[in-house]
């Protein structure tokens, strides 16, 4: 067992430098055969999220987490796919990106109201919680809010825009820091939880929407017209979303595994029982 977990982290890791090796020796951006490389990472953390989901019932409180936070994997999932096929198949016209990018704001109002509900489920409260810990991420969350502040919000807001478009301008920056903050408030919730065994997958979710905050802020607000433009290394800002979809894969798929566990010891023990 412990050969397999540890055989799990390696194989994704080698999946994304495959990813990243074609992408830099490649002379085109984005061409379909890396386009399609791209996918299998939000595809794959959708797919395997909604696959978790079918172990829950929908009236467990845990369930309801999990399905939330599966609905916004494949929102995502939905948005990139949309994108790909604009990008590589539809030669006439491409889909209005307005549409992808409202898509791809409804996932993070499912994968935040997802955080919500399993802080829900845990029944902790924070003043529960590790003092000198929470005041780490209380004094991270506070740091990271000034830097989206600016770069997401005073650099992205337009004034001369209507509230829809500045609402998705700003969407993706916000959207990221919530998920962030929410999620490194769920580290400490889950390290109190049956004895913290589910810490280890929002510390990986964590890690995953941090990458994600690193490249809207660096696509969108800093290097936005040198990697339009084609000019590298910026391009390569790109595979910053490969690092974070693979490890949001990663963690649903051992988020999958652990509550297989625990799925087929209650079945063994109602077996024995009969």
């Amino acid at each position: 067992m412990k050969t397999r977990s540890i055989i799990r982290p390696i194989i994704f890791l080698f999946s994304f430098l495959i990813i990243s090796v074609v992408y830099i020796l490649n002379p085109k951006i984005q061409p379909l055969p890396i386009y399609t490389l791209y996918m299998i990472f939000p595809v794959g953390a959708a797919l395997i999220g909604l696959y978790t989901s079918r172990i829950y019932r929908f009236n467990n409180a845990n369930g309801r987490a999990m399905i939330l936070i599966a609905d916004g994997l494949f929102c995502w999932g939905v948005s990139e796919s949309m994108a790909y096929v604009s990008d590589n198949f539809i030669t006439s016209a491409s889909l209005a990106p307005s549409l992808l990018e409202v898509v791809s704001l409804i996932g993070y109002l499912a994968v935040g109201a997802g955080i919500y509900q399993g802080y829900v489920a845990a029944e902790i409260k924070l003043k529960q919680v590790n003092k000198s810990l929470l005041a780490i991420v209380l004094l991270a969350s506070i740091i990271l809010t000034i830097i989206v502040g600016y770069f997401c919000v005073y650099l992205v807001y337009d004034p001369s825009a209507d509230i829809a478009t500045n609402m998705v301008s700003v969407g993706f920056g916000v959207g990221d820091l919530t998920l962030l903050v929410g999620s490194m408030l769920m580290i400490l919730v889950a390290r109190e939880y049956k004895g913290g065994k589910l810490a280890s997958f929002w510390v990986t979710m964590t890690a995953g929407f941090f990458i994600f905050l690193i490249a809207d802020i660096t696509y969108y607000d800093i290097f936005g017209e040198q990697i339009l433009a084609d000019i590298k290394p910026y391009t390569y800002n790109d595979l910053l979303w490969v690092a974070a979809y693979a490890v949001i894969a990663y963690a649903m798929l051992e988020n999958y595994i652990h509550i297989n566990e625990i799925r087929n010891k209650i079945k063994l023990k109602i077996q024995q029982r009969k």
